[in-house]
């Protein structure tokens, strides 16, 4: 299935201080020769803070001022702000490697592209029962969610679908044919999430602890005409065609973690294409993000990784 890009809206969310995350994730897209319509929703952004972000063109702001609840749990209601047929979800602390256009959308209309965890990579807090041959998702948590599921939709689906959870920094479906799927995660995320900023984890929510996380997988599980998670993850399979999404803390614009280390030199080359085409910068270049100080960088991420406040100072 071919989608054009002009179809298919790249949405994501930040406050000011992930400025240069959404940027960078801008940035990336054009440097690759993506042309796909953003749409950021930007809380306390100032009139500079917006024109950073549409100096590349093609890209909305949706305010979020005045919001008092994490920005996670308002990601399918930016989401639904779009205006093409496809929508595509990706967190703002990520980039992309090269072009991945022809990737991002579903293989089908009646699917989600979504990354479903391996059975290997399931916490063991998050297990079922031993011997269990069903799900690895405990039971008391599925019982949950399928009740405040069918409470929205009406009904639900009789078993969870999915023996596990799955990602939730990215995710792309059809909006023409999956708006209502799209709006009842809205509304389950009103429901059982809090209205106060808890981060992106609340672990005194028993069963909704990763708050947007948690309520799409509740939706794609027992939502009963939820889009079906295609068989085949595309985003992290070709290192020249990637998704790369910094999970931990610093971020790259901040500091550096092993993991991400790995990814210094491409990242860094799109901020360096970003300064050679003469586009205006979030604020001065971090170190952080400048090639000559590799090594530098290298050296100090033991102590940023185990202290992220000290990454400021190599910022």
């Amino acid at each position: 299935m071919s989608v054009s890009t002009s179809d298919n809206t790249i949405v994501t969310i930040g406050d000011i201080n992930y400025l240069w995350g959404i940027f960078m994730l801008i940035a990336s897209a054009r440097k690759a020769g993506m042309e796909e319509p953003f749409l950021v929703g930007a809380k306390d952004f100032d009139a500079r803070a917006e024109r950073i972000l549409t100096q590349w063109g093609n890209v909305k702001i949706v305010r979020l001022d005045g919001v008092k609840r994490s920005l996670t749990c308002l990601k399918s209601f930016v989401m639904l702000q779009a205006e093409t047929e496809y929508v595509t979800w990706a967190d703002s602390d990520a980039f992309f490697t090269g072009n991945v256009s022809k990737l991002l959308p579903p293989e089908s209309p009646e699917e989600i592209h979504f990354r479903l965890r391996s059975l290997q990579e399931m916490s063991p807090t998050f297990r079922g029962p031993l011997g269990s041959d069903e799900s690895l998702i405990p039971e008391n948590i599925l019982n949950v969610w399928k009740r405040d599921v069918a409470e929205i939709a009406g009904n639900s689906a009789e078993r969870a679908r999915y023996a596990t959870t799955g990602s939730g920094c990215f995710c792309a479906l059809s909006l023409k044919r999956h708006r209502r799927f799209l709006e009842i995660w809205n509304e389950l995320q009103h429901r059982v999430l809090p209205d106060r900023n808890v981060g992106v984890v609340d672990k005194s929510l028993k069963y909704y602890h990763q708050l947007d996380e948690s309520t799409i997988n509740a939706c794609l599980n027992f939502v009963p005409d939820a889009p079906r998670v295609q068989k085949v993850f595309k985003m992290d399979k070709d290192p020249e065609h990637l998704f790369v999404h910094f999970i931990a803390r610093p971020k790259p614009w901040q500091g550096w973690t092993k993991r991400a280390f790995r990814f210094f030199d491409e990242y860094v080359a799109v901020v360096a294409w970003a300064v050679a085409q003469g586009y205006e910068l979030p604020s001065k270049l971090p170190d952080c993000l400048k090639a000559e100080n590799k090594g530098r960088m290298k050296f100090l991420i033991p102590w940023m990784t185990l202290k992220p406040k000290l990454a400021k100072l190599f910022s």
